[in-house]
Protein backbone atom coordinates (compact mmCIF):
# COMPACT_ATOMS: atom_id res chain seq x y z
CA UNK A 1 0.00 0.00 0.00
CA UNK A 2 1.54 3.51 -0.87
CA UNK A 3 2.10 5.32 2.97
CA UNK A 4 0.00 8.85 1.89
CA UNK A 5 -2.69 5.97 0.95
CA UNK A 6 -2.76 4.60 4.44
CA UNK A 7 -2.15 7.38 6.00
CA UNK A 8 -5.60 8.57 4.73
CA UNK A 9 -7.14 5.15 5.30
CA UNK A 10 -5.79 4.86 8.78
CA UNK A 11 -7.54 8.46 9.74
CA UNK A 12 -10.80 7.84 7.99
CA UNK A 13 -11.28 4.83 8.97
CA UNK A 14 -9.55 4.10 12.84
CA UNK A 15 -6.68 4.80 14.82
CA UNK A 16 -5.27 1.43 15.13
CA UNK A 17 -5.62 -1.81 12.87
CA UNK A 18 -7.94 -4.30 14.63
CA UNK A 19 -8.22 -7.94 14.36
CA UNK A 20 -10.78 -8.85 12.41
CA UNK A 21 -11.37 -12.67 11.36
CA UNK A 22 -11.83 -12.60 7.25
CA UNK A 23 -14.43 -14.93 5.66
CA UNK A 24 -14.09 -15.48 2.33
CA UNK A 25 -18.00 -16.87 1.66
CA UNK A 26 -19.58 -13.41 2.51
CA UNK A 27 -23.03 -14.57 3.51
CA UNK A 28 -21.35 -16.93 6.51
CA UNK A 29 -20.75 -15.94 10.08
CA UNK A 30 -17.56 -15.29 11.82
CA UNK A 31 -15.88 -13.81 15.19
CA UNK A 32 -14.86 -10.43 15.31
CA UNK A 33 -13.58 -8.54 17.95
CA UNK A 34 -15.80 -4.78 16.24
CA UNK A 35 -19.45 -4.71 15.29
CA UNK A 36 -20.67 -5.30 11.93
CA UNK A 37 -21.59 -1.98 11.73
CA UNK A 38 -18.14 0.11 12.23
CA UNK A 39 -18.28 1.65 8.59
CA UNK A 40 -21.91 3.05 10.01
CA UNK A 41 -19.74 5.23 12.55
CA UNK A 42 -16.61 5.54 10.21
CA UNK A 43 -18.20 7.27 7.39
CA UNK A 44 -20.37 9.47 9.95
CA UNK A 45 -23.63 8.12 8.09
CA UNK A 46 -25.85 9.44 10.61
CA UNK A 47 -24.59 12.98 10.51
CA UNK A 48 -25.03 13.03 6.96
CA UNK A 49 -28.68 11.65 7.07
CA UNK A 50 -29.10 14.56 9.76
CA UNK A 51 -28.04 17.38 6.75
CA UNK A 52 -31.09 15.75 4.58
CA UNK A 53 -28.50 13.57 2.85
CA UNK A 54 -30.34 9.69 2.03
CA UNK A 55 -30.62 9.13 -1.51
CA UNK A 56 -34.27 10.82 -1.55
CA UNK A 57 -35.93 9.83 -5.16
CA UNK A 58 -32.90 8.32 -6.93
CA UNK A 59 -33.77 4.94 -8.76
CA UNK A 60 -31.25 2.14 -8.04
CA UNK A 61 -31.40 -1.34 -9.33
CA UNK A 62 -30.28 -4.67 -7.48
CA UNK A 63 -29.09 -7.27 -9.20
CA UNK A 64 -28.54 -10.53 -6.87
CA UNK A 65 -29.43 -14.16 -5.97
CA UNK A 66 -32.67 -14.17 -3.86
CA UNK A 67 -34.40 -11.52 -1.30
CA UNK A 68 -37.02 -11.87 1.41
CA UNK A 69 -38.27 -8.49 0.92
CA UNK A 70 -40.96 -8.86 4.05
CA UNK A 71 -37.69 -9.13 6.37
CA UNK A 72 -37.76 -5.79 9.41
CA UNK A 73 -34.64 -4.89 7.85
CA UNK A 74 -36.88 -3.27 4.61
CA UNK A 75 -39.76 -2.14 7.01
CA UNK A 76 -40.70 0.86 5.53
CA UNK A 77 -38.19 1.36 2.83
CA UNK A 78 -38.86 1.78 -0.59
CA UNK A 79 -38.05 -2.06 -2.19
CA UNK A 80 -40.05 -2.97 -5.59
CA UNK A 81 -38.72 -6.84 -6.63
CA UNK A 82 -39.11 -7.53 -10.25
CA UNK A 83 -41.58 -10.09 -10.75
CA UNK A 84 -39.72 -11.72 -13.56
CA UNK A 85 -36.52 -13.76 -12.44
CA UNK A 86 -33.34 -13.12 -14.43
CA UNK A 87 -33.02 -17.58 -14.90
CA UNK A 88 -34.67 -19.10 -16.84
CA UNK A 89 -35.06 -22.58 -14.47
CA UNK A 90 -36.58 -21.00 -11.95
CA UNK A 91 -40.46 -19.36 -11.10
CA UNK A 92 -40.72 -17.20 -7.97
CA UNK A 93 -37.66 -14.03 -7.66
CA UNK A 94 -38.39 -14.45 -3.75
CA UNK A 95 -38.25 -16.43 -0.90
CA UNK A 96 -39.16 -16.96 2.75
CA UNK A 97 -36.36 -19.61 3.05
CA UNK A 98 -32.85 -18.40 4.29
CA UNK A 99 -30.17 -19.77 1.69
CA UNK A 100 -26.89 -18.83 1.34
CA UNK A 101 -28.44 -16.34 -2.25
CA UNK A 102 -31.11 -14.97 -0.20
CA UNK A 103 -29.25 -13.74 2.62
CA UNK A 104 -26.53 -12.42 0.30
CA UNK A 105 -29.19 -10.42 -1.59
CA UNK A 106 -30.84 -9.19 1.35
CA UNK A 107 -27.74 -7.74 2.65
CA UNK A 108 -26.15 -6.17 -0.38
CA UNK A 109 -30.10 -4.23 -0.59
CA UNK A 110 -30.12 -3.11 3.37
CA UNK A 111 -26.64 -1.85 3.17
CA UNK A 112 -28.39 0.85 0.86
CA UNK A 113 -31.57 1.08 2.57
CA UNK A 114 -31.82 -0.88 5.94
CA UNK A 115 -33.92 0.17 8.75
CA UNK A 116 -31.94 -0.60 11.43
CA UNK A 117 -34.86 -3.52 12.25
CA UNK A 118 -34.44 -6.93 12.99
CA UNK A 119 -31.33 -8.97 13.77
CA UNK A 120 -28.29 -7.45 13.04
CA UNK A 121 -29.55 -3.54 13.03
CA UNK A 122 -28.80 -2.93 9.65
CA UNK A 123 -28.78 0.50 8.24
CA UNK A 124 -28.00 1.67 4.45
CA UNK A 125 -26.10 4.67 3.33
CA UNK A 126 -28.97 5.91 1.15
CA UNK A 127 -32.30 4.45 3.06
CA UNK A 128 -34.93 6.80 1.20
CA UNK A 129 -33.36 5.43 -2.22
CA UNK A 130 -36.14 3.71 -4.54
CA UNK A 131 -34.55 -0.20 -4.78
CA UNK A 132 -35.34 -2.31 -7.59
CA UNK A 133 -34.28 -5.63 -7.08
CA UNK A 134 -33.41 -8.52 -9.81
CA UNK A 135 -33.91 -11.37 -8.60
CA UNK A 136 -31.74 -14.27 -10.39
CA UNK A 137 -33.84 -17.03 -7.96
CA UNK A 138 -31.45 -19.44 -7.94
CA UNK A 139 -30.80 -21.62 -4.15
CA UNK A 140 -27.39 -22.95 -4.44
CA UNK A 141 -24.62 -22.44 -6.73
CA UNK A 142 -24.78 -25.95 -8.36
CA UNK A 143 -28.04 -25.07 -10.12
CA UNK A 144 -28.47 -23.86 -13.68
CA UNK A 145 -29.18 -20.45 -14.47
CA UNK A 146 -29.69 -19.31 -18.30
CA UNK A 147 -30.69 -16.10 -19.39
CA UNK A 148 -34.52 -15.67 -19.24
CA UNK A 149 -34.30 -13.50 -22.02
CA UNK A 150 -31.89 -13.54 -25.25
CA UNK A 151 -30.25 -16.75 -23.31
CA UNK A 152 -27.83 -17.21 -26.26
CA UNK A 153 -26.84 -13.71 -26.39
CA UNK A 154 -26.65 -12.45 -22.71
CA UNK A 155 -25.78 -13.87 -19.33
CA UNK A 156 -28.76 -13.65 -16.17
CA UNK A 157 -27.21 -10.87 -14.80
CA UNK A 158 -26.52 -8.61 -18.21
CA UNK A 159 -30.09 -9.10 -18.57
CA UNK A 160 -30.85 -8.04 -15.29
CA UNK A 161 -28.88 -4.55 -16.39
CA UNK A 162 -30.74 -4.26 -19.51
CA UNK A 163 -34.46 -4.70 -17.61
CA UNK A 164 -33.29 -2.08 -15.51
CA UNK A 165 -32.13 0.29 -17.87
CA UNK A 166 -35.88 -0.41 -19.27
CA UNK A 167 -36.86 0.33 -16.11
CA UNK A 168 -35.56 4.10 -15.48
CA UNK A 169 -32.80 2.77 -12.85
CA UNK A 170 -30.07 5.61 -12.38
CA UNK A 171 -27.56 3.43 -10.59
CA UNK A 172 -26.96 -0.35 -11.17
CA UNK A 173 -25.29 -2.56 -8.42
CA UNK A 174 -24.22 -6.27 -8.84
CA UNK A 175 -22.54 -7.82 -6.24
CA UNK A 176 -22.33 -11.95 -8.31
CA UNK A 177 -20.07 -13.04 -11.29
CA UNK A 178 -22.13 -14.50 -13.86
CA UNK A 179 -19.53 -15.62 -16.27
CA UNK A 180 -19.86 -13.47 -19.63
CA UNK A 181 -21.50 -13.94 -23.10
CA UNK A 182 -21.18 -11.86 -26.38
CA UNK A 183 -24.22 -9.66 -25.63
CA UNK A 184 -23.04 -8.55 -22.59
CA UNK A 185 -20.62 -5.85 -23.98
CA UNK A 186 -23.68 -4.01 -25.97
CA UNK A 187 -25.78 -3.93 -22.75
CA UNK A 188 -22.67 -2.50 -21.02
CA UNK A 189 -22.42 -0.02 -23.81
CA UNK A 190 -26.33 0.81 -23.47
CA UNK A 191 -25.97 1.80 -19.67
CA UNK A 192 -22.82 4.08 -20.85
CA UNK A 193 -24.72 5.70 -23.96
CA UNK A 194 -27.56 6.09 -21.50
CA UNK A 195 -25.51 7.89 -18.43
CA UNK A 196 -26.79 5.25 -16.39
CA UNK A 197 -23.91 4.29 -13.48
CA UNK A 198 -23.06 0.21 -13.31
CA UNK A 199 -20.82 -0.96 -10.18
CA UNK A 200 -20.00 -4.49 -9.94
CA UNK A 201 -18.20 -5.88 -7.09
CA UNK A 202 -14.31 -6.96 -7.62
CA UNK A 203 -12.68 -10.84 -7.10
CA UNK A 204 -12.95 -12.34 -3.22
CA UNK A 205 -10.13 -14.82 -2.15
CA UNK A 206 -12.12 -17.60 -3.70
CA UNK A 207 -13.92 -15.79 -6.93
CA UNK A 208 -10.63 -14.66 -8.28
CA UNK A 209 -10.64 -16.44 -11.55
CA UNK A 210 -14.88 -15.82 -11.97
CA UNK A 211 -15.77 -13.87 -15.17
CA UNK A 212 -18.76 -10.97 -14.79
CA UNK A 213 -19.67 -7.18 -15.35
CA UNK A 214 -16.19 -6.24 -13.48
CA UNK A 215 -14.20 -6.92 -16.72
CA UNK A 216 -16.55 -4.36 -19.17
CA UNK A 217 -14.94 -0.91 -19.26
CA UNK A 218 -16.73 1.47 -18.37
CA UNK A 219 -18.09 -0.57 -15.07
CA UNK A 220 -17.14 1.09 -11.13
CA UNK A 221 -15.20 -2.69 -9.55
CA UNK A 222 -15.28 -1.87 -6.17
CA UNK A 223 -13.06 -3.97 -3.74
CA UNK A 224 -13.31 -4.17 -0.30
CA UNK A 225 -11.52 -3.32 2.56
CA UNK A 226 -11.23 -3.62 6.27
CA UNK A 227 -11.38 -1.13 9.27
CA UNK A 228 -7.86 -0.03 9.17
CA UNK A 229 -8.25 0.39 5.35
CA UNK A 230 -6.39 -3.29 4.38
CA UNK A 231 -7.53 -5.07 1.51
CA UNK A 232 -9.29 -8.08 1.77
CA UNK A 233 -6.60 -11.29 1.82
CA UNK A 234 -6.16 -14.52 0.55
CA UNK A 235 -5.56 -17.40 3.58
CA UNK A 236 -1.81 -16.77 3.54
CA UNK A 237 -2.54 -13.27 4.38
CA UNK A 238 -1.71 -11.73 0.83
CA UNK A 239 -3.10 -8.38 -0.23
CA UNK A 240 -6.18 -9.72 -2.79
CA UNK A 241 -5.17 -7.23 -5.58
CA UNK A 242 -7.08 -6.33 -8.54
CA UNK A 243 -5.67 -4.07 -11.10
CA UNK A 244 -9.19 -3.41 -12.10
CA UNK A 245 -10.53 -1.77 -8.96
CA UNK A 246 -11.89 1.34 -9.74
CA UNK A 247 -12.32 2.25 -5.66
CA UNK A 248 -12.37 0.50 -2.39
CA UNK A 249 -15.01 0.70 0.27
CA UNK A 250 -15.66 -0.90 3.78
CA UNK A 251 -16.69 -5.31 2.78
CA UNK A 252 -14.33 -6.68 5.51
CA UNK A 253 -16.30 -7.93 9.12
CA UNK A 254 -19.42 -6.57 8.59
CA UNK A 255 -22.68 -7.63 9.90
CA UNK A 256 -25.04 -10.49 7.41
CA UNK A 257 -29.13 -10.47 7.01
CA UNK A 258 -29.18 -13.76 9.02
CA UNK A 259 -26.88 -16.53 9.09
CA UNK A 260 -26.66 -20.18 8.18
CA UNK A 261 -26.87 -21.43 11.65
CA UNK A 262 -30.06 -19.41 12.75
CA UNK A 263 -31.38 -18.33 9.62
CA UNK A 264 -33.50 -14.76 9.75
CA UNK A 265 -33.72 -14.75 13.55
CA UNK A 266 -30.07 -14.05 14.02
CA UNK A 267 -27.57 -11.98 12.17
CA UNK A 268 -24.10 -13.30 10.81
CA UNK A 269 -20.60 -11.60 10.09
CA UNK A 270 -19.30 -11.84 6.82
CA UNK A 271 -16.47 -10.00 4.39
CA UNK A 272 -16.11 -9.33 0.74
CA UNK A 273 -16.73 -7.30 -2.27
CA UNK A 274 -20.00 -7.98 -2.17
CA UNK A 275 -21.11 -5.66 0.40
CA UNK A 276 -18.18 -2.76 -0.69
CA UNK A 277 -20.23 -2.45 -4.26
CA UNK A 278 -23.71 -1.44 -2.65
CA UNK A 279 -21.87 0.89 0.04
CA UNK A 280 -20.43 2.77 -3.38
CA UNK A 281 -23.93 2.96 -4.95
CA UNK A 282 -25.50 4.08 -1.93
CA UNK A 283 -23.04 7.11 -1.95
CA UNK A 284 -23.80 8.08 -5.66
CA UNK A 285 -27.55 7.66 -4.71
CA UNK A 286 -26.63 10.54 -1.92
CA UNK A 287 -24.28 12.33 -4.84
CA UNK A 288 -27.20 12.32 -7.43
CA UNK A 289 -29.31 13.62 -4.95
CA UNK A 290 -26.81 16.43 -3.96
CA UNK A 291 -26.38 17.21 -8.01
CA UNK A 292 -29.42 16.51 -9.82
CA UNK A 293 -28.35 17.88 -12.82
CA UNK A 294 -25.19 16.81 -12.83
CA UNK A 295 -24.37 13.83 -15.82
CA UNK A 296 -23.19 10.26 -14.67
CA UNK A 297 -19.96 11.45 -15.71
CA UNK A 298 -19.77 14.41 -13.50
CA UNK A 299 -21.35 11.86 -10.64
CA UNK A 300 -18.14 9.68 -11.51
CA UNK A 301 -15.86 12.37 -11.50
CA UNK A 302 -17.28 13.70 -8.10
CA UNK A 303 -16.75 10.13 -6.67
CA UNK A 304 -13.24 9.37 -8.44
CA UNK A 305 -11.71 13.14 -7.09
CA UNK A 306 -13.06 12.93 -3.68
CA UNK A 307 -11.82 9.82 -2.49
CA UNK A 308 -9.99 9.36 0.93
CA UNK A 309 -10.99 11.56 4.05
CA UNK A 310 -8.41 14.52 3.01
CA UNK A 311 -8.08 16.54 -0.05
CA UNK A 312 -5.59 15.35 -2.80
CA UNK A 313 -4.98 15.56 -6.62
CA UNK A 314 -6.89 13.07 -8.96
CA UNK A 315 -4.40 9.91 -8.67
CA UNK A 316 -5.49 6.24 -10.62
CA UNK A 317 -3.18 3.44 -9.23
CA UNK A 318 -4.23 -0.04 -10.19
CA UNK A 319 -1.07 -1.82 -9.13
CA UNK A 320 -1.75 -1.25 -5.34
CA UNK A 321 -5.43 -2.96 -5.86
CA UNK A 322 -6.85 0.61 -4.26
CA UNK A 323 -7.53 2.20 -7.17
CA UNK A 324 -8.70 5.29 -7.28
CA UNK A 325 -8.42 5.26 -3.75
CA UNK A 326 -11.45 4.78 -0.44
CA UNK A 327 -15.12 6.23 -0.96
CA UNK A 328 -15.83 8.92 0.88
CA UNK A 329 -19.61 9.85 1.37
CA UNK A 330 -19.08 12.71 3.40
CA UNK A 331 -16.54 14.51 0.53
CA UNK A 332 -19.43 13.82 -1.93
CA UNK A 333 -22.01 15.46 -0.66
CA UNK A 334 -19.90 18.73 -0.37
CA UNK A 335 -19.22 19.45 -4.04
CA UNK A 336 -21.51 20.44 -6.58
CA UNK A 337 -20.50 17.94 -9.61
CA UNK A 338 -21.93 19.98 -11.97
CA UNK A 339 -18.48 22.14 -11.80
CA UNK A 340 -16.89 18.89 -12.82
CA UNK A 341 -16.01 17.42 -16.53
CA UNK A 342 -18.51 16.10 -18.18
CA UNK A 343 -16.21 13.33 -19.46
CA UNK A 344 -16.07 9.25 -18.28
CA UNK A 345 -12.74 8.82 -16.47
CA UNK A 346 -13.10 4.96 -16.73
CA UNK A 347 -13.42 4.97 -20.68
CA UNK A 348 -10.12 3.77 -22.08
CA UNK A 349 -8.42 2.92 -18.33
CA UNK A 350 -8.29 -0.85 -19.42
CA UNK A 351 -8.17 -2.60 -22.62
CA UNK A 352 -11.59 -3.98 -22.45
CA UNK A 353 -15.21 -4.07 -24.26
CA UNK A 354 -17.42 -2.36 -24.51
CA UNK A 355 -15.86 -0.37 -27.87
CA UNK A 356 -16.35 3.36 -28.85
CA UNK A 357 -18.40 2.13 -31.65
CA UNK A 358 -20.47 -0.54 -29.73
CA UNK A 359 -21.26 2.42 -27.59
CA UNK A 360 -21.78 5.03 -30.36
CA UNK A 361 -24.12 1.91 -32.16
CA UNK A 362 -26.12 1.85 -28.69
CA UNK A 363 -26.35 5.89 -28.66
CA UNK A 364 -28.09 5.67 -32.08
CA UNK A 365 -30.30 2.65 -30.91
CA UNK A 366 -31.26 4.66 -27.72
CA UNK A 367 -29.68 1.78 -25.38
CA UNK A 368 -32.25 -0.84 -26.92
CA UNK A 369 -31.44 -4.88 -27.12
CA UNK A 370 -30.86 -6.61 -28.85
CA UNK A 371 -29.07 -4.50 -31.05
CA UNK A 372 -30.24 -4.27 -34.92
CA UNK A 373 -28.57 -6.21 -37.54
CA UNK A 374 -26.93 -5.08 -39.96
CA UNK A 375 -28.97 -4.32 -43.48
CA UNK A 376 -29.11 -7.31 -46.10
CA UNK A 377 -27.07 -7.07 -49.19
CA UNK A 378 -29.68 -8.44 -51.28
CA UNK A 379 -31.45 -6.46 -54.04
CA UNK A 380 -34.77 -4.56 -52.56
CA UNK A 381 -37.10 -6.14 -55.21
CA UNK A 382 -35.68 -9.77 -54.32
CA UNK A 383 -36.47 -9.23 -50.53
CA UNK A 384 -39.55 -7.37 -50.15
CA UNK A 385 -41.09 -6.49 -53.53
CA UNK A 386 -42.63 -2.56 -52.93
CA UNK A 387 -46.20 -1.91 -52.47
CA UNK A 388 -47.86 0.41 -54.63
CA UNK A 389 -48.53 3.19 -52.48
CA UNK A 390 -44.23 3.53 -52.00
CA UNK A 391 -42.56 6.05 -53.25
CA UNK A 392 -40.47 5.61 -56.28
CA UNK A 393 -37.17 7.71 -56.90
CA UNK A 394 -36.29 9.64 -60.04
CA UNK A 395 -33.95 6.80 -60.42
CA UNK A 396 -36.26 4.23 -60.17
CA UNK A 397 -38.85 6.01 -63.08
CA UNK A 398 -35.67 6.41 -65.38
CA UNK A 399 -34.76 2.34 -64.92
CA UNK A 400 -38.53 1.64 -65.46
CA UNK A 401 -38.47 4.11 -68.46
CA UNK A 402 -35.82 2.68 -70.03
CA UNK A 403 -37.42 -1.07 -69.62
CA UNK A 404 -40.91 -0.17 -70.76
CA UNK A 405 -39.25 2.16 -73.63
CA UNK A 406 -37.13 -1.02 -74.74
CA UNK A 407 -40.28 -3.54 -74.36
CA UNK A 408 -42.34 -1.45 -76.38
CA UNK A 409 -39.61 -0.83 -79.13
CA UNK A 410 -38.99 -4.35 -79.36
CA UNK A 411 -42.56 -5.21 -79.64
CA UNK A 412 -43.07 -2.73 -82.17
CA UNK A 413 -39.94 -5.03 -84.09
CA UNK A 414 -42.10 -8.30 -83.69
CA UNK A 415 -45.29 -6.65 -85.10
CA UNK A 416 -43.40 -5.58 -87.64
CA UNK A 417 -41.07 -8.38 -88.82
CA UNK A 418 -44.68 -10.41 -88.38
CA UNK A 419 -46.60 -8.13 -91.08
CA UNK A 420 -43.83 -8.64 -93.21
CA UNK A 421 -43.64 -11.88 -93.21
CA UNK A 422 -47.65 -11.44 -93.56
CA UNK A 423 -47.12 -9.70 -96.67
CA UNK A 424 -44.42 -11.92 -98.03
CA UNK A 425 -46.61 -14.71 -97.95
CA UNK A 426 -49.59 -13.32 -98.93
CA UNK A 427 -47.35 -12.29 -102.22
CA UNK A 428 -45.89 -15.52 -102.49
CA UNK A 429 -49.29 -17.27 -102.23
CA UNK A 430 -50.38 -14.79 -104.95
CA UNK A 431 -47.96 -15.67 -107.31
CA UNK A 432 -48.16 -19.38 -106.56
CA UNK A 433 -51.90 -18.89 -107.68
CA UNK A 434 -51.13 -16.97 -110.88
CA UNK A 435 -48.05 -18.94 -111.98
CA UNK A 436 -47.25 -22.22 -110.09
CA UNK A 437 -44.12 -24.20 -110.18
CA UNK A 438 -43.38 -26.43 -112.70
CA UNK A 439 -42.85 -28.88 -109.82
CA UNK A 440 -43.91 -29.20 -106.21
CA UNK A 441 -42.25 -31.29 -103.87
CA UNK A 442 -43.98 -33.58 -101.92
CA UNK A 443 -42.97 -33.38 -98.12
Amino acid sequence: MRPRLRTRLMAGLGAAAMAVALVTAPTEPATATTTGDWWYDAYGVAALHAEGWTGAGVKVAVIDSNINPDLPVFAGRNLKVDPRPLCAEVSAPTTTERTVGAGHGATVVAQIIGSGQGPGSIRGIAPDAEVTFYSLGTQTDDEPCTAAEYGDQLTAVALGVQRALDDGAQIITTSVAGGKEPGDSDVIANAIAKGVIVIASGPNPTTRDLAGLREYQGVIVASAVDEAGRLNTYDDGRSLVYPRTTVVAPGVGLTTVGSSSGGWDSAGRGSGSSFAAPLVAGTLALAEQRSPDATSNQLMQALLRNTGREPHELSDDRTSGFGFGLVWPANIVRVDATTYPDENLLLGRVEATPTAAQIADAAARASAYPPVTEPSTTSPAEVNPRSDDSPTSTQEMLNITLVAVSIGFGLVVIAAGAITVIIVMRSRRKRFLQDPPEKVEQP
